[in-house]
């Protein structure tokens, strides 16, 4: 029985382990809570920035200045890959998944040399 109950618990913590993301946490609508880089907040409203992720693995994204793009993402390991076909000349980008749960989603991405870390919200 001890055998048994230790089989258990070793699967259960090599499954705590993994260090994939769940996919279907990340689908859904998502708004900013607060954007900062390099540990100070950005002087914009973070509100302004959304996603969608839909579980045919395409995306919107809209940000301040009016800006959107839209297209295909996968998550590979902690990254996130988008890649926009809505605007003409854009590649693939990638960001750093630093917490995905049920309601937060935090981004953390390279701008410019400078470390942002953008967390959002489950609508």
């Amino acid at each position: 029985m001890n055998r048994i109950l230790l089989f258990l618990f070793l699967i259960q913590v090599l499954s705590a382990c993994q260090n994939g993301l769940d996919e279907e946490l990340l689908h859904g609508e998502w708004k900013g809570t607060s954007i900062q880089e390099e540990g100070t907040p950005m002087p914009v409203d973070p509100a302004e920035i959304s996603f969608n992720f839909r579980s045919d693995n395409l995306y919107e994204f809209r940000s301040t200045l009016n800006y959107k793009e839209a297209g295909s993402y996968y998550l590979d390991d902690i990254y996130l890959y988008t890649t926009d076909t809505f605007n003409q000349a854009s590649t693939e980008k990638v960001v750093e998944v630093i917490m995905l749960n049920a309601d937060s989603l935090h981004l953390k991405m390279k701008e410019q040399e400078k470390m942002r870390i953008l967390k959002l919200e489950r609508l």
